[in-house]
């Protein structure tokens, strides 16, 4: 990473600190910076990855619930059959004992991983914060540079027409000016011919 690279990021973590920042993908303010979805290739793949990570978010909640509920099911057969030696089979509590083992494993894996996902959806939001802000400043910089530009050229132009309708006033004079002398001189017979394209 470059040095510049990493003072960028320095300051923008430096002044996110404290700040609780939504997350992007979820946000239509952070769409809306990217007009007609233009986005980076870097932008769109931690979009994705972000996307991945909320999806499993959602997963892994709706599957702890299922096998808590599964797992209390089990351990209500367990108890239930508890009382009913004959009732039973040694290989059925053989059987339920390794499923309840089982899911009480899945559960603690799944709840792990859900305990480790809020932090990389965070770190995930920030490099994306980071990555398409600067995107997003340098457009800024471009934009700033080219209103500048616009904005000199218009006041040329604006120059020109001044210059332009100040000689087009002076042409007017000089013209209305010269027509009056001239149908005082010649008469009005003469400059109707004029004014018909006849002379």
């Amino acid at each position: 990473m470059k040095r510049q690279e990493k003072d960028y990021e320095i300051l923008i973590r430096n002044a996110l600190k404290g700040k609780k920042v939504p997350i992007l993908i979820l946000d239509s303010r952070w769409h809306a910076l990217f007009p007609g979805g233009d986005k980076p290739a870097p932008v769109t793949a931690l979009e994705d990855e972000l996307n991945k990570l909320l999806k499993r978010q959602g997963f892994l909640v709706n599957e702890l619930k299922d096998l808590k509920s599964t797992k209390k099911k089990l351990m209500d057969g367990i108890v239930a059959g508890m009382g009913e030696n004959s009732g039973q089979s040694e290989r059925k509590k053989d059987n339920q004992q390794r499923l309840l083992l089982e899911i009480k494993e899945r559960i603690k894996e799944e709840s792990d991983e859900l305990m480790e996902l809020p932090k990389q959806i965070k770190e995930c939001n920030e490099k994306l914060l980071l990555i398409g802000s600067k995107y997003c400043f340098q457009r800024l910089e471009n934009g700033d540079r080219q209103l500048k530009e616009v904005t000199a050229e218009m006041e040329q132009l604006q120059k020109k027409i001044k210059e332009k309708n100040k000689q087009k006033v002076d042409l007017e004079k000089s013209m209305d000016s010269a027509y009056s002398l001239m149908h005082g001189l010649l008469g009005h017979s003469v400059m109707n011919l004029f004014d018909k394209g006849k002379l």
